[in-house]
């Protein structure tokens, strides 16, 4: 893979972008790009720290009829905390490090001053919440064939040693109706493979919605387990169109999670091999929830339609 940068990439590198100079902005950013072939347009979407837009990149040199369509992630260091600033440098290297048709994938990444442009695929019908808020539901057939490919990417990211730690619909991007890619990989971290190592982590990550009991309590977790609640909880969403908690009162949500006291909206009736696997995931006892290779081995997604 080409990887383009003004500077080396490194943590130094980073560190080191936050005193320089204030002249850059987001038009002179632009320009810059548009001399490198990335035509940038209008945005698609927006976080706490970065604006991500639809971009166009024709090769120097060469007479393309179609451009690459690419989506550009530009994150503005001097408006982001120092906390976001540390995870920077990970999530691009995660991202690199994981070749997966499910997963994002990075083309290119340039830093201009306090600027960092991430170059990556575009994934044109949105995520996987915006889908379900405008259409309900998915079929079985729809989910499955979604949820397989979500499952194979959160197993090749353990099988590599990683974690995601922030595992939603909104980070479930969609190539096509039915083509998803995960993606945002802001609180991804090494994380050595379970028979190795026992090592928890402290740090709070992610959505309060999708966050397994141990996390919103504040104590150690392993971070894989914790990918595997929020693997539950997206498969819940898909085949109900509704959240399995309501994460506005967070003592109560923790009291509903031991309990596992959540709710099949009325007339929805799914498989029963697909409550028996949502019931493996969304489950209090870390030692007793599924791992990745449970699910994807699992009796609903071997099902052929």
């Amino acid at each position: 893979m080409e990887y383009s940068s003004t500077k080396n990439l490194s943590s130094d590198t980073f560190n080191n972008a936050l005193s320089s100079p204030n002249e850059w902005n987001r038009k002179e950013v632009k320009k810059q790009l548009s001399e490198r072939g990335y035509l940038i347009g209008q945005s698609i979407g927006e976080g706490s720290y970065s604006k991500v837009y639809y971009s166009e990149y024709r090769k120097s040199g060469q007479q393309q009829h179609f451009p690459e369509r690419r989506a550009c992630k530009i994150i503005n260091r001097n408006k982001s905390s120092m906390e976001y600033s540390q995870f920077l440098p990970r999530e691009i290297k995660t991202m690199i490090a994981l070749s997966h048709p499910n997963i994002v994938s990075v083309y290119s990444v340039f830093e201009f001053g306090p600027y960092v442009c991430i170059f990556m695929d575009y994934c044109r019908c949105g995520d996987l919440l915006q889908r379900i808020q405008s259409h309900g539901k998915l079929s079985e057939s729809k989910a499955r064939l979604l949820f397989r490919q979500l499952a194979s990417a959160v197993q090749h990211m353990h099988s590599r040693g990683f974690c995601h730690r922030d595992i939603k619909c909104e980070n479930v991007l969609l190539c096509s109706p039915s083509h998803v890619k995960l993606s945002d990989f802001t609180f991804a971290k090494k994380c050595p493979c379970e028979e190795a190592s026992q090592k928890l982590s402290a740090t709070f990550c992610g959505s309060a919605a999708y966050a397994a009991p141990e996390i919103l309590k504040g104590i150690p977790y392993h971070p894989k387990r914790y990918d595997m609640w929020s693997l539950g909880c997206v498969l819940f969403i898909m085949v109900t169109g509704t959240m399995p908690f309501d994460e506005r009162n967070i003592p109560e949500t923790i009291e509903r999670q031991e309990r596992k006291q959540y709710f099949y909206p009325d007339g929805v009736k799914p498989n029963p091999t697909i409550i028996e696997l949502i019931d493996s995931l969304i489950e209090p006892d870390v030692n007793a929830r599924a791992s990745i290779d449970q699910v994807v081995d699992c009796a609903w997604l071997q099902e052929v339609e």
